[in-house]
């Protein structure tokens, strides 16, 4: 929950996540941090009247040694992130790019078929078509996130590694976009993050899909993915030097406990330790041959949890606000007892997100699922307060999102 406050009343350790001018007419870093200091108050009161503080984000819990001007780590931590090339806003509905993302979804699911096929007959990789596609996704998702993150409720565990490529780098651009970065920055984070796995066509596919556990041998064979996806890229050609470091990168962790150089903090690229989250977040909430997946909601809350450790604390809490407090997909259940689907978040308002309704409040199935914009619609028929209560695990009363998608 946003909270309005005066610049002046904002005291260390609260999360700022909006304020009254747009990010690029400052000089903060992100579009949302945590206070750490005297300085980061003093900037605050110097180019804004009120701020926006997040109420659910816990508040940060500060030493006398953080909060000392000239030794404070979130300005040491985020200092090689990029400034905001942009404050991107949504110019069609999700109803409106639904249904051009679902073309481009098939376009893209058709190109990863192509290029994951030619890379395991040993054909060079098509860098073109690769870029193509991208440009078209990034496109989409300028205009109107969610419509493709909501295309993400579509893949199953039989197509995992394919699916896996193709949402890693939706959800990298989504990102991206929220952080403000360029166009030509999302098209090569992008890139970066489809291509990342491609040298898994050179794993045996009898590991791939193992439904159990893999052997300490096994894990390590399926590790050199990494290797032949940065030597395909490069011997492929006219590829970016970003796009091909994020891949190279993306399962090293920000404590040196990754692989396969065991990179450690700013020796990773920031295009890497983004795609190291989104990489974790899509794996986590996927069904997979050897694991069930796990609500968006309690993914975010394990990715909170490894926020210092596994991945960068900054870009952690970027990611989260990019989702959004229920993102794209979740289960949930409203105090009327109705049960719905979240279809896109509300920038302003992340607790009054839009849903589309499954069961009505006695847990039937509605005949034509109807869309609840919790922003406009804050009443019942009954004149009751309508709010989110609960979050569901996939599965709940048969609930498949992907089911539903349409």
């Amino acid at each position: 929950m946003e909270k309005k406050i005066a610049a002046g009343e904002v005291t260390q350790g609260m999360f700022v996540c909006r304020l009254d001018r747009p990010w690029l007419e400052t000089p903060f870093l992100l579009q949302g941090f945590y206070v750490m200091n005297d300085e980061d108050i003093s900037a605050l009161m110097e180019y804004c009247e009120f701020v926006y503080i997040e109420t659910e984000v816990p508040e940060l819990k500060l030493s006398p040694k953080d909060s000392l001007n000239g030794n404070n780590p979130w300005r040491q931590t985020v200092s090689d992130l990029p400034r905001p090339a942009k404050e991107y806003r949504s110019q069609t509905t999700v109803e409106e790019e639904v249904t051009i993302a679902k073309s481009l979804r098939k376009e893209v699911c058709s190109a990863v078929d192509e290029i994951m096929s030619n890379v395991r007959e040993d054909k060079k990789l098509d860098t073109e078509r690769t870029k193509d596609v991208v440009s078209s996704m990034t496109e989409s998702i300028l205009r109107n996130p969610n419509a493709f993150l909501w295309m993400r409720m579509l893949k199953d565990k039989d197509s995992y590694t394919y699916s896996h490529c193709m949402d890693s780098s939706a959800l990298a651009i989504a990102f991206g976009r929220y952080m403000g970065l360029s166009r030509t920055e999302l098209e090569d984070l992008g890139i970066g993050a489809l291509l990342s796995d491609v040298g898994k066509m050179q794993v045996p596919l009898e590991l791939l899909n193992k439904p159990g556990k893999l052997t300490d041998k096994e894990f390590e064979l399926v590790k050199k993915h990494v290797g032949y996806s940065v030597r395909i890229m490069q011997k492929s050609g006219g590829l970016s030097k970003t796009a091909i470091a994020t891949a190279a990168t993306h399962h090293e962790r920000f404590d040196g406990s990754g692989y396969p150089r065991g990179l450690k903090g700013r020796e990773i690229p920031v295009s890497g330790r983004m795609a190291a989250i989104v990489d974790c977040y899509d794996a986590i909430t996927s069904d997979r041959p050897h694991r069930r997946p796990i609500s968006a909601n309690e993914a975010v809350r394990r990715l909170y949890d490894w926020r210092g450790s596994a991945f960068q604390s900054e870009l952690v809490e970027q990611f989260i606000q990019t989702l959004g407090t229920y993102p794209t997909g979740s289960i949930v259940e409203l105090n009327t007892g109705q049960v719905g689907i979240v279809v896109s978040q509300n920038r302003l308002r992340r607790l009054r997100p839009k849903i589309m309704l499954i069961l009505d409040a006695r847990k039937n199935k509605y005949d034509f699922a109807p869309m609840l914009d919790l922003l406009n619609e804050t009443h019942d028929s009954s004149d009751n307060p309508l709010e989110i209560i609960n979050v569901l695990e996939p599965g709940t009363y048969g609930i498949v999102p992907r089911e539903f998608y349409l």
